[in-house]
């Protein structure tokens, strides 16, 4: 009998288990004290779980063909700060949602565990930021066209601590064509922990492809 192909939903689960099983490995051995012998059993399966992921390079986005649409946003799934594929990406989830006073917004939620850890009980503020960066970048999708990062101004009103459920949201404050100005808050609770505004410029993607396979292609 021929070995069992899995379909998309089985190979998307499975990824997923992998994912979190690894984030949970990762959270364990930044949090646990652990004996000689556990650390060498871990070690000797944490070799051997490596040389079985190792294979064939995976295409990215940008190297798909421009009709493949779901391999162009596969990006999501693998970024490093929210990609459910991503075992270094923590918790987080973020949903375009339309609020009370008619105005499209992003709300989410995000939970880091003591792998991120920075000053005592609290999340490294360059994870903050990054988690600002992702959640004002994901917004840009309230004003249509997605680009790039070219700001980011994070102000840390309190410690985002870890271990608990961070409160994500983020608006469009004004479209200036070329760029796109957006402010986002994170709470625990009540509390205020961090606000952020980026300016986005938008670019075309595909430009950005090419010129980095040319500077590839020069070395």
């Amino acid at each position: 009998m021929g070995e069992h192909r899995l379909d998309e939903p089985e190979r998307d689960a499975l990824k997923r288990e992998v994912a979190d099983r690894l984030r949970d490995a990762v959270a364990a051995l930044a949090d646990c004290d652990h004996a000689d012998g556990e650390l060498a059993d871990a070690a000797s399966l944490a070799k051997s779980l490596a040389l079985r992921l190792a294979g064939p390079h995976r295409k990215r986005w940008y190297e798909a063909d421009p009709d493949d649409a779901a391999l162009r946003t596969s990006y999501l799934d693998y970024s490093p700060v929210r990609g459910p594929y991503n075992a270094i990406a923590p918790e987080m989830q973020l949903d375009y949602v339309e609020a009370a006073d008619g105005q499209r917004r992003v709300e989410g939620r995000a939970r880091l565990s003591s792998a991120y850890e920075g000053p005592p009980h609290g999340v490294h503020g360059g994870w903050v930021a990054a988690i600002m960066d992702e959640l004002l970048g994901y917004a840009q999708g309230l004003a249509g066209q997605h680009g790039v990062t070219a700001t980011l101004k994070i102000r840390f009103r309190q410690i985002t601590p870890i271990d608990e459920n961070l409160r994500l949201s983020a608006w469009i404050h004004e479209d200036r064509g070329r760029v796109v100005m957006i402010r986002g808050h994170c709470h625990v609770g009540d509390t205020l922990t961090a606000e952020a505004e980026g300016m986005f410029a938008r670019i075309q993607f595909d430009e950005i492809r090419d010129r980095m396979r040319e500077r590839h292609a020069a070395k």
